[in-house]
């Protein structure tokens, strides 16, 4: 196997790990594992995974969709069009492009080679998905896991629009915004946009990110998000679904700067109230206080009495 370093979506300053290959025994596969593996590929080596992902693998949460779809995704039918993820990077402090990169879930190596690919969300963002080799010290993986368990992968991601920073240079992967492969129309204004924002519905339902703002600051100004027990400040798919509410709270980093911070000051504000704590009454403070049931006397710490 051969590879094109130039191809590869590294980015300045990216790590770079050589790893000699070794004659080893293929693993038996999981026997509950949801992602098949490639005899063939696991002889030759395994090409980089901007080679290998394309957007139609990560266009739903649905592994059996996407197994069952294999044929129609293959690169001849699709153009062997690169993935495309988006991010929020703290760096830039924008919505970014993203690149997917893999570690030892253990010892944190960049130098993993995993049996299989993750082929859809739930294989990158939940752990312990997809089992390989740690090349970086596979002796020291062993000795903690005691042999307990097989040596599993971790994903994250790094922006691919700065200079990287080093590998703890990471961000935050916003899984609901994809690529608009179906050219699916807006749910608001009807336009055909790409990317979109699709809500976490059985129906998928997809608005341009213009809406998805607008969506935003409307329930914003109206104090309209829901102060969700796990999930924390969040809002539900505007056609009143179930099961609909946004999970990752980084999508609202497509507020601006300001927006984004009432966002954060209204959701701690319900959090102090749903608590049982008070907001201070003052005129410019609202600063929210936890008094302990037995108080009789609550003084706010800014000094207002």
């Amino acid at each position: 196997m051969s590879a094109i370093i130039n191809e590869c979506d590294l980015g300045q300053r990216s790590i770079l790990h050589a790893v000699k290959v070794k004659s080893r025994s293929v693993l038996a596969k999981p026997r509950h594992s949801f992602i098949d593996e490639d005899d063939e590929d696991d002889k030759h080596g395994s090409k980089p995974l901007c080679e290998i992902l394309n957007d139609t693998m990560f266009s739903n949460e649905d592994s059996s969709k996407n197994s069952s779809n294999a044929e129609d995704d293959s690169p001849t039918k699709k153009g062997n069009k690169k993935v495309h993820f988006y991010v929020f990077c703290p760096t830039c402090k924008a919505l970014k492009h993203g690149k997917l990169r893999v570690r030892c879930h253990f010892c944190k190596s960049g130098a993993f080679t995993v049996h299989s690919d993750p082929q859809n969300w739930n294989a990158v963002l939940s752990p312990k998905q997809i089992t390989g080799l740690c090349e970086n010290s596979p002796e020291l993986c062993a000795d903690l896991l005691n042999n307990r368990e097989p040596t599993f992968a971790e994903f994250y991601f790094k922006c691919s629009e700065h200079t990287s920073l080093g590998e703890q240079d990471e961000a935050v992967p916003l899984y609901l915004i994809r690529p608009n492969l179906s050219d699916i129309p807006c749910l608001a204004c009807g336009d055909v946009s790409d990317p979109v924002f699709v809500f976490p519905c059985p129906e998928g339902h997809v608005t341009c990110l213009d809406c998805f703002r607008q969506y935003c600051i409307t329930k914003l100004s109206e104090r309209q998000f829901w102060q969700h027990p796990e999930y924390g400040y969040t809002l539900a798919c505007p056609a009143g679904c179930a099961d609909s509410f946004i999970k990752e709270i980084h999508h609202f980093r497509l507020l601006t700067n300001n927006q984004y911070a009432q966002y954060q000051r209204f959701g701690t504000e319900e959090f102090v109230l749903r608590s049982g704590g008070v907001l201070c009454p003052q005129p410019g403070c609202g600063m929210g206080i936890l008094a302990d049931p037995d108080c009789t006397k609550i003084t706010c710490i800014n000094g207002c009495g």
